[in-house]
């Protein structure tokens, strides 16, 4: 059976991100992998991408296995939560060197509460994607607990904007070099913005062109597959060129974790602060 358009960008996905995966590691493994730096989410949705161009692929022989159609569903789905989360990180270790400066913009419970929302965004879009019905050609309808998951995302997606937004006010209190996190953010800002609607228009509008499963290839291709290449590489990049922070240098909100002294958190970016003046 002849692949057709969809196995071909199935291919090119692997062509790709086999290589960003690589690439993805190595700057995680520069950076760190704990949760909330957000460079693991990069190795994560390049993991997922790899799996979705699989299944895609299996799927050319299998037109009418469910199984192959759902997961494929989920396998879109939840490729957006890595995506935000990863943005989620870069944001938050800018914030923290404005909150170092002395204007406390942001707590580290408000970036909780967002990664909070991208977390139940994710369950969501598991359980919707297990849930949903198939008519008998095999084609599967979309659940009502997916288009609540792709709403959370959307809250999330708008909380992160105004992190970015408001930082961006005080951007001259950061160091020469972090900087770059927030012109990489601002790089990726559209291009995610771009795959949200692509998944709102997919889940929510009966329309055969945006359908995840029997759509418009090259509308897919254009409106969500480029997209999230192009953040990942935009992440890579920064990742290469920002210095690594030991664990004692990283701030409250970078580092999140669940229960941490203020004193304790004051004192580690006064070591890095100290540490960059150096």
């Amino acid at each position: 059976m002849a692949i057709g358009a969809n196995g071909i960008v199935s291919i090119v996905e692997l062509i790709v991100y086999i290589p960003a995966l690589i690439a993805a590691i190595i700057v995680c493994s520069r950076h760190g992998i704990h949760r909330s730096s957000g460079w693991i989410y990069t190795v994560i949705l390049c993991v997922v991408r790899i799996a979705g161009a699989i299944c895609q692929l299996l799927a050319i022989n299998n037109p009418t296995d469910v199984s192959l159609l759902k997961a494929t569903i989920i396998i879109d789905s939840i490729g957006i939560s890595p995506l935000l989360l990863a943005t989620l990180g870069v944001v938050s270790r800018f914030v923290d060197w404005i909150n170092f400066s002395g204007s406390e913009l942001f707590s580290t419970k408000q970036f909780r509460l967002v990664q909070v929302l991208i977390t139940v965004g994710l369950i969501l879009s598991i359980v919707g994607g297990t849930s949903g019905s198939s008519s008998d050609d095999g084609q599967v309808m979309v659940s009502t607990v997916s288009k609540v998951g792709i709403v959370l995302f959307i809250v999330a997606f708008v909380g992160i904007t105004y992190f970015l937004v408001v930082s961006l006010g005080y951007r001259n209190t950061v160091p020469a070099q972090e900087r770059r996190s927030s012109v990489a953010v601002a790089v990726a800002w559209p291009l995610i913005l771009t795959r949200l609607v692509y998944s709102v228009l997919a889940l929510f509008l009966d329309n055969s062109t945006f359908s995840i499963i029997g759509g418009n290839v090259g509308v897919h291709a254009a409106l969500a597959v480029v997209e999230e290449f192009l953040v990942v590489i935009d992440y890579l990049i920064l990742g290469f060129s920002l210095r690594r922070l030991e664990p004692e240098q990283q701030g409250s909100l970078a580092h999140r974790p669940w229960k941490e002294p203020r004193a304790r958190s004051n004192r580690r970016r006064g070591q890095s602060a100290g540490r960059e003046g150096a």
